[in-house]
């Protein structure tokens, strides 16, 4: 039940005055300038992304720049939904009486709703205050699952409410949280290359930035545990009528084995003897939930990709090196993918491309060989590719073999995989 009690526990800064530092990072995510470009504008700030991934810290770096900029601590609320039930009426109630004992709208208040989504309704009470109190509530929300939040809010705050995704760290982000000197990496990358690829080691196991530092067998837990099955067991069945929940399970886990699977669903229906329906609704849920990406086969143009024949990889490879062994070269082909974030590849017969990426307005293929003997006739799909669709630059990503080669008339350039992260931003 909500009291002041459980209120003031998440609001220590009504105390304190301040943000305690344990609650925030000294070095701050990409994410936190755009948030502060858009401070002065009366719309709503939304942030989704995976569990774990940030949003709540965040939240806190945000409300500890307003006050270190003199905004009065008392005139910031900050409530999870993940943590109490409650409703917003009683939220707003207990914060005029006990707190800032006035009535909201006397002063420009700023309030921070974490988990939105488990507030029922939302998108329509928060709409109530925004248009009753225009330019007095400055909104920030944040929520776990994009079809809960992006979807239901389309209609009720059109032009009320700016959407931000935040994402797992990137390899330069990660770099940062360790506190490695990103420039010097960045400017003699040969001279780093020992310390750049065990750091990318550590990266693909520990993407979160509560686990940068912490053993594998703690962050694989941690993966398992505090992301994977409360996405599960807690996210997905508070939002969707999951009635065979071992199947969302079992589907994960094939797509962990093998990472950019072309998932057949008349035949994965049949292999776990569950209707072609429940499949392809399962693998919706799943993406809603950042568990997943699917990208489409490339027909010509970014925009006419075949509804068929879809790939499926899990977000970011730790999640295949949590659930599975997945073979070397496809935990490599899912980082790429994360790093990309490609949404299309290319398969025609038995000749297939891993990604194919837009630069500028240019197509760029890009095959992934992790491995240093990348020979001609494993590239046939990509020159395959060039040649149909005239292209004459193309990309292969490998272990540590770097080089140009023309071949066919056609540039291959040959970029290691951590010179390629290192340098990708």
């Amino acid at each position: 039940m909500l009291n002041i009690e459980r209120l003031s526990n998440m609001n220590h800064w009504w105390k304190l005055s301040n943000v305690k530092q344990e609650f925030i990072y000294s070095l701050k995510r990409n994410l936190f300038k755009d948030i502060l470009n858009h401070l002065e504008i009366r719309q709503i700030i939304g942030i989704v992304g995976l569990r774990r991934v940030g949003k709540t810290t965040l939240f806190y770096e945000v409300i500890d720049y307003l006050i270190k900029k003199n905004i009065n601590p008392k005139n910031i609320i900050y409530f999870s939904f993940d943590e109490i039930d409650a409703k917003l009426e009683d939220l707003f109630k207990i914060y005029e009486e006990d707190i800032i004992k006035k009535k909201i709208g006397e002063e420009k208040i700023f309030v921070f709703l974490d988990e939105i989504q488990k507030l029922e309704d939302w998108q329509n009470k928060v709409k109530i205050y925004y248009d009753l109190y225009p330019n007095k509530i400055k909104f920030f929300i944040s929520g776990s699952a994009s079809l809960n939040i992006l979807l239901k809010a389309k209609e009720s705050l059109a032009g009320r409410i700016f959407y931000f995704y935040l994402d797992l760290l990137s390899f330069h982000e990660f770099l940062m949280l360790r506190e490695k000197d990103i420039t010097k990496m960045v400017k003699n990358p040969e001279l780093w290359k020992k310390e750049i690829k065990i750091e990318l080691n550590n990266y693909i196991l520990k993407p979160f930035p509560e686990i940068i530092n912490s053993s594998e067998e703690i962050s694989s837990k941690y993966i398992k545990e505090s992301v994977i099955e409360k996405i599960i067991f807690k996210d997905l069945t508070g939002l969707f009528e999951i009635k065979e929940i071992e199947v969302l399970g079992k589907i994960i886990n094939i797509i962990a084995s093998n990472p950019g699977l072309i998932i057949n669903l008349d035949d994965l229906s049949k292999d776990i003897n569950v209707s072609r329906q429940l499949i392809s609704n399962y693998l919706y849920y799943l993406q809603t939930c950042f568990l997943i990406r699917e990208i489409k086969n490339f027909r010509g143009s970014l925009k006419a990709s075949s509804r068929k024949l879809k790939k499926y990889y899990l977000l970011h490879p730790c999640f295949a090196l949590a659930l599975n062994s997945a073979e070397i070269g496809k935990i490599m082909e899912n980082i790429v993918m994360f790093d990309t974030k490609a949404v299309n590849y290319w398969r025609e017969k038995e000749k297939e491309v891993d990604f194919i990426l837009k630069n500028n307005k240019e197509i760029l293929p890009l095959e992934v060989k992790y491995k240093n003997n990348v020979r001609i006739k494993e590239l046939k799909g990509l020159l395959k590719f060039m040649e149909k669709f005239r292209i004459i630059n193309a990309i292969v990503i490998t272990e540590d073999y770097k080089k140009e080669e023309k071949i066919e008339n056609k540039n291959i350039k040959f970029i290691p995989l951590w010179k390629w992260l290192l340098k990708s931003r």
